[in-house]
Order: C-alpha cells, then sequence, then structure tokens
C-alpha cells in the first residue's frame, strides 16, 4: 500500500503561495483529525472508477481554534485534498481559482504558464470541489457528487474537460469522477 503525506502538496503544486497551501493542508486535517488517530489513515481515492487504497499521514501539530466552522472545514479541506489528488496523484503540478458563474472552482494545467502567456498550452483540467464531514440522510456523497455534476452543466466551463472532486472525511473517502 503505497503512502503519501499531505505536505506534498506543498511541493507538487504552483500557483497558491507554500503558505497558502500549508493553510489549506490545515482545514484538511482539522477535518480528518475529528475522525482518524495519530495523524494518519487508510485513505480511499476513487479516481475515474478505480480505487486506490493508501495511507495519508499528516501534521496535527498547530492550533485549530480559529478553524472551528463545520461548513468551513468541510469545503476548505476539500479543497486541499482536490489540490493533493490533482497535483500528487494525477501530476498536474499548477492551479488557478476560477470565477463565480463558470460552475467549477479551479483551473489545473500540466505545465506552468508564463507570466504573459494567457493561452492554454499542454493540458488543462477543470475541477468543481466539495466537502461532507459525513454524511447524513439529506447529505451523502452520491448525492453531493450528483449535485456538482449539476452546477457543472449550469456553469459556463460545461463543454471544457472537467471533474468533480468530492471528499468525505469520516471514512474517508475522495472521488474524482470525469464529468461527461
Amino acid at each position: 500500500m503505497e503512502e503519501y503525506h499531505l505536505d506534498l502538496t506543498i511541493e507538487n503544486l504552483n500557483g497558491p503561495t507554500r503558505e497558502q497551501i500549508k493553510v489549506q493542508n490545515c482545514w484538511a486535517v482539522t477535518a480528518l483529525d475529528r475522525y482518524h488517530k495519530n495523524s494518519k489513515a487508510k485513505m480511499e481515492f476513487n479516481i475515474h472508477g478505480e480505487n486506490i487504497k493508501a495511507i495519508l499521514n499528516w501534521d496535527s501539530n498547530f492550533s485549530k481554534s480559529a478553524m472551528r466552522e463545520d461548513k468551513d472545514i468541510a469545503n476548505q479541506g476539500a479543497v486541499a485534498m482536490a489540490w493533493f489528488v490533482m497535483a500528487v496523484l494525477l501530476k498536474y503540478p499548477y492551479v488557478e481559482q476560477t470565477h463565480i458563474g463558470e460552475g467549477v472552482d479551479y483551473l489545473f494545467k500540466e505545465t506552468e504558464p508564463n507570466d504573459d502567456d494567457l493561452n492554454f498550452l499542454g493540458d488543462y483540467h477543470y475541477v468543481e470541489v466539495s466537502g461532507i464531514l459525513e454524511e447524513s440522510k439529506t447529505n451523502t456523497l452520491k448525492g453531493r457528487i450528483k449535485d456538482k455534476h449539476k452546477q457543472i452543466d449550469r456553469g459556463g466551463k460545461r463543454n471544457e474537460p472537467s471533474s468533480v472532486v468530492v471528499t468525505l472525511f469520516s471514512e474517508p473517502r475522495t472521488v474524482k469522477e470525469i464529468h461527461k
């Protein structure tokens, strides 16, 4: 079984500052620490229908006093998990945030663009991100994935290569599903 550290994102992702990636990781750790002990968990990554089981490690040694709102913990933690999946597991080393109304949250690229280059050279992929701390009758992983696909359908990037990436922290499982 592969073993990873969440901080690999810091080394593998460009676009956000190192500090921003660290803060996103802190949100994910805050969620993971609620359900998993000793700063590690057996994680399931479902990437395009293929299940990948791995040990995920993280650093829990920080104050969580400013990270208390469940909705923020789930949403911001899910961003960290999506960045990890895209940068570490799928080798997309560059990310940009998109604009409201586009139906997706982030644009990942295989190569980092030059400051003067506004073209999409190389492979790119849009991602809509969501997170759930734990499932309930009305809020399930399957339902959230379906909702996120609908959101992409309503957005301006619906005809572009895209996926949903949804994390369920209590199990823990992250699903990346291609939008069709």
